[in-house]
């Protein structure tokens, strides 16, 4: 029996989920870790194993992370970017699994009416709306003028997110930096920095955010 690892399934049983692979005509490819992996088409793309990352790179050949999906993370031009508008790309980090479904056997009318069919289509709608959020607050923070200022509303929204002043980087300190699009020294001396000033706390990941101590509060 499948194994189900994607929210794009949630509410669907294993037997369904079964059903589903062949009704949708799946297919699994494989790739290799550092490989380029193509953008797909009127397709969804489920990780099924391992990480990818979706990344853009600007004339100056300036990398900018703008999201990394690990096992169940969902893709697409239906969630959200439009391939052909921008110098998007995705670039295996580990060697990945991902199974490709068309996107119009999501959301044909299913000739059989079947209810777990109905299920996946909102939980697309839902997936969408989550990654329109996501992006919305990634272009806020690429928006601000400085590292430092990047810095402070990343933390401020892991922060919001835990609900609580301590949280854990999901990132490395390179992949951090792809993700702020600053230079990686630049943006390790301001953390010293802040930290020094006491309005962060750093224990590799972990992170503790005072914003009391922002020169403003």
């Amino acid at each position: 029996m499948e194994t189900i690892t994607s929210s794009l399934f949630d509410g669907v049983n294993a037997q369904e989920y079964a059903a589903m692979l062949q009704c949708f005509k799946t297919v699994v490819k494989t790739y290799k870790k550092g490989e380029e992996v193509p953008m797909p088409h009127g397709k969804v793309g489920v990780v099924q194993r391992g990480q990818l990352a979706l990344l853009k790179t600007d004339v100056n050949g300036i990398r900018t992370l703008f999201e990394q999906m690990q096992e169940g993370g969902v893709f697409g031009d239906a969630l959200g970017f439009s391939w052909e508008d921008a110098d998007f790309y995705l670039l295996a980090e580990e060697d990945c699994d991902v199974l490709y479904i068309d996107y119009e056997h999501i959301v044909k009318r299913c000739p059989n009416a079947c209810t777990h069919h109905s299920v996946v289509v909102s939980n697309l709608v839902r997936l969408m709306s989550e990654k329109t959020k996501a992006l919305s607050q990634h272009l806020e923070i690429l928006s601000r003028r400085t590292t430092r200022e990047k810095l402070i509303a990343y933390f401020s929204m892991l922060a919001a997110k835990s609900k609580s002043a301590y949280f854990t980087l999901p990132f490395s300190q390179t992949t951090l930096a792809d993700y702020l699009c600053v230079d990686r020294s630049a943006m390790l001396r301001e953390i010293k920095k802040m930290s020094d000033e006491g309005l962060i706390e750093t224990d590799r990941r972990n992170i503790k955010f005072n914003p009391r101590a922002l020169p403003h509060a």
